[in-house]
């Protein structure tokens, strides 16, 4: 976002993330979404990629980043929807350690997620397939992006009717005017 010429600051409870994020030269505090103490109304704009999968409150944080954005505010996360893929492949013993900490806390499906934002205040919640991740090892490089294609595909053909289960999610909401 730097970048692109925002005003743009993190905040990561990892003290090596925040030393590594300063030594580049980007604004980083260390601490949590909950310890902030930033006025309300303070941010136009609040970006959470595969973060509130991690919170043991996630309702609170939505909370609080609600709270933190300026009314006709953005929010933009990114959210794992990993259990229907975990459920397909724990017969053959894979991804059942998704769900064991300090992994995933938990698992929204998009409709889940909504629902959450809606009763958090949140309005205009839009959710479209996310980039795939680039896994280092090769198979699963080619499963995320062959799946990932795949959802980006169903989702186009089907006007946005249809967000398969197992990939990333990239949803865009905003805090009213009003």
């Amino acid at each position: 976002m730097l970048e692109r010429g925002w005003d743009a600051e993190g905040v990561d409870p990892s003290p090596t993330v925040v030393n590594a994020a300063l030594k580049k030269g980007r604004p980083v505090h260390l601490g949590t979404l909950a310890g902030m103490q930033a006025p309300e109304g303070t941010y136009d704009a609040v970006t959470m990629f595969y973060v509130l999968e991690h919170l043991p409150d996630p309702t609170g944080a939505l909370t609080k980043t609600f709270d933190l954005l300026a009314p006709g505010g953005i929010l933009l996360l990114r959210v794992p929807d990993s259990t229907p893929i975990v459920r397909l492949l724990s017969p053959l013993g894979f991804g059942g350690a998704l769900y064991d900490p300090p992994f995933h806390l938990y698992d929204f499906s998009p409709a889940v997620l909504v629902e959450m934002l809606r009763r958090t205040g949140f309005a205009d919640v839009r959710t479209i397939p996310g980039e795939p991740t680039v896994p280092s090892h090769l198979g699963s490089r080619i499963a995320a992006t062959l799946f990932g294609a795949l959802a980006t595909k169903v989702h186009g053909f089907t006007r946005g009717r249809i967000l398969l289960p197992g990939v990333s999610k990239t949803t865009v909401t905003r805090k009213p005017f009003d």
